[in-house]
């Protein structure tokens, strides 16, 4: 019998199958988790093979089995099963996280800056805008047209705002084929009707240069929100409260945000989570937060139990809600309906000093008619907020043209 001899080759295949078979049994025996809490998102769940729903019988049990093609949930094919079956596989893999962090880590090694839509560079990272469907904006533009027209006698506002790219243009190769937030806002604005515009734009612009985005997540800072409180102030009818007017308290120094998420990229330095208010006469508040027959109050902006969390940018009135509603003890009447994505959480806060209502809502998560769910009498204005790139991919926006 010849003798076996190790060579340093047949050393790392022996290696790379231990590993392949460790991993392989440690994703089938190890508990699974239902959410990602780095990527903040629910995990797949092992497909169902059958369509239990027409198991009602011996009969039904013997048609399904004994099909052509298996079907499971929803009468999909063996194809989609199988496909299902790779993403719970891929969600559920053993050690996943650093499965995905070697695989990037190898890209930049690489010499590659952009990894899952995120831009790394100088110490942060971006979320990249390069192409949009005009048709899915103009959409949303169109049905924001006509619901201004439904409501003449409503103050209308559409407030923009850039994200971080944009003032990072000239730090990166044209090559990329980065496109011009700038450009964008224009075009959309131009196309607006019986909606004014607020120009967000010049008042980050002035801004660029200071801490007005996080370097690891794509939404703004505090500072940044501030920044568009000013911008919205004569439009909006109030004086915006001077930055000297805040206390100014560091609640976060260790938030990763969204676009770490997508790169796991130890070497950018952690951002810093700040909460403002005003050093003298904070207005009261109560926060309901709606989300089907899910009712929850507050007696805060902010939900500092989120910070002790991944998605720590969820302290700012909370996580995404259909529907949530702001109640102050500023005497003067005036009510604002925010259609909003988001960027809306940290801004509300600077708004809240000015109205006696606030109502927000995230047309991505109302799945019924909006009348039902809001009596726009109860508002004097409507502001509909986005940054770029959510505003460029909503496809929920459309349903208000339906709400009659």
């Amino acid at each position: 019998m010849k003798e076996f001899k190790f060579t340093p080759h047949k050393l790392m295949i022996i290696l790379f199958a231990l590993v392949l078979c460790g991993t392989s049994l440690a994703t089938v025996v190890l508990p699974k988790k239902d959410k990602s809490e780095n990527e903040n998102r629910t995990l797949a769940s092992f497909p169902t093979l059958v369509n239990t729903a027409k198991l009602d019988s011996a009969k039904n049990l013997a048609d399904v089995f004994g099909s052509v093609k298996w079907k499971y949930l929803n009468d999909r094919t063996g194809n989609a099963f199988k496909d299902d079956f790779e993403t719970y596989l891929s969600d559920h893999l053993a050690g996943r996280e650093s499965w995905v962090k070697f695989s990037n880590n190898i890209q930049r090694l690489s010499g590659k800056q952009e990894i899952n839509g995120v831009y790394t560079f100088d110490g942060r990272m971006i979320q990249t805008f390069k192409t949009y469907d005009r048709q899915t904006v103009d959409n949303s533009l169109n049905a924001i047209n006509a619901f201004a027209e439904r409501f003449p006698e409503k103050q209308m506002y559409m407030m923009l705002t850039p994200t971080a790219q944009e003032f990072c243009m000239n730090k990166i190769p044209s090559y990329e084929g980065l496109a011009s937030e700038k450009s964008f806002i224009d075009e959309c604005y131009k196309k607006l009707q019986n909606v004014n515009t607020i120009d967000c734009y010049s008042f980050l612009a002035g801004s660029a240069d200071e801490y007005i985005y996080y370097r690891t997540d794509h939404h703004w800072t505090s500072y940044g929100a501030y920044r568009a409180y000013q911008s919205a102030a004569n439009s909006l009818g109030y004086a915006a409260y001077g930055y000297k007017d805040f206390n100014i308290e560091t609640v976060s120094s260790d938030f990763r945000g969204t676009l770490y998420s997508r790169t796991l990229d130890d070497k950018i330095a952690p951002d810093s989570i700040e909460y403002f208010t005003l050093a003298k006469n904070e207005p009261a508040v109560k926060l309901t937060r709606i989300d089907g027959t899910d009712v929850t109050e507050y007696d805060s902006l902010y939900m500092r139990e989120y910070l002790d969390e991944k998605d720590k940018y969820s302290s700012f009135t909370g996580s995404n809600a259909p529907i949530v509603t702001i109640d102050t003890n500023v005497d003067n009447g005036k009510t604002l309906l925010i259609v909003k994505d988001s960027y809306a959480h940290a801004l509300v806060p600077f708004l809240s000093k000015h109205y006696s209502k606030i109502t927000m809502v995230d047309m991505r998560y109302i799945h019924t008619d909006l009348n039902a769910v809001i009596d726009f009498e109860n508002y004097s204005q409507v502001l509909f907020m986005f940054n770029v790139i959510s505003f460029a991919e909503d496809t929920s926006i459309p349903a208000l043209g339906l709400t009659k």
